[in-house]
């Protein structure tokens, strides 16, 4: 389950991976950083103190995302553009983080309408809406099938045809 800092502000982030390696100790996470060194040396610390180096990756920038979407079960992240098409593409689930107001928070509220996400706002119970989904196999289910179907897999060829049918 790849976790990125893009724009939740920084200690929510950690407090989201501080709450999956305490509170789910069963699943395996990776964690990207980006380029902020002081967030990968935080993640780093966290993996050591509460020892879960077994379970939880952290990495720093990455060009590798569609690589690890793909051996993915859910995606945290911000609702952009390009993050989401690739989350839909790849079938997953998101817990939609921080949504710059505007676009983003029109995605989240998309993706949201149409099941394919959990948006959790500013006051929320992390634990409580993470519990909830994660001990719900059904629910995920559902949001990757709804994410399969809400992908257009064939846009490029689709809009190319569409222009070459005008020329």
């Amino acid at each position: 389950m790849p976790v990125g800092e893009q724009g939740f502000g920084k200690d929510k982030v950690f407090n989201i991976l501080k709450t999956l390696i305490e509170k789910f100790p069963y699943i395996q996470i990776i964690a990207i950083s980006g380029k902020n060194e002081k967030m990968k040396h935080q993640f780093d610390n966290l993996v050591a103190e509460t020892n879960s180096t077994n379970n939880v990756k952290v990495l720093k920038f990455t060009n590798k995302i569609p690589e690890l979407m793909s051996i993915s079960d859910l995606v945290i992240t911000k609702p952009g553009g390009l993050t989401t098409t690739e989350s839909l593409a790849s079938g997953l689930p998101i817990i939609v983080i921080n949504p710059i107001p505007g676009q983003e928070e029109e995605n989240a509220n998309f993706l949201e309408e149409k099941g394919v996400a959990i948006w959790i706002k500013k006051h929320d119970n992390i634990e409580e809406k993470l519990y909830k989904l994660l001990n719900s196999p059904d629910k995920l289910q559902t949001m990757k099938i709804n994410a399969r179907l809400l992908a257009k897999k064939n846009s490029t060829k689709d809009i190319c045809e569409i222009l070459l049918g005008h020329i």
